[in-house]
């Protein structure tokens, strides 16, 4: 239940931020969701887990990397039009 109202707080947020401010929020939660499955649980997670997360992560962040890379110029050449 807890789940399905973050989830949805979640989408509700992606329309007043960029997704590259958001994401950090969701990889944190994969963090979260294991520790928190350690601690209550006393579930360990395999050498899989730890590595598909961390190729999640890595994938997400090359994403946002690239995104604002892309955005950069955009955002520049929108700025001086503006001052003008």
């Amino acid at each position: 239940m807890l789940g399905g109202c973050g989830q949805i707080l979640m989408t509700h947020c992606y329309r007043f931020a960029d997704a590259s401010i958001l994401a950090p929020f969701d990889y944190v939660s994969i963090i979260w969701a294991t520790v928190l499955g350690y601690l209550l649980f006393s579930e360990i997670p395999t050498s899989s887990v730890l590595i598909g997360g961390g190729i999640v992560m890595a994938a997400g962040v090359a994403v946002i990397w690239r995104e604002r890379a892309i955005a950069a110029p955009r955002l520049a050449a929108r700025t001086s039009v503006l001052r003008r």
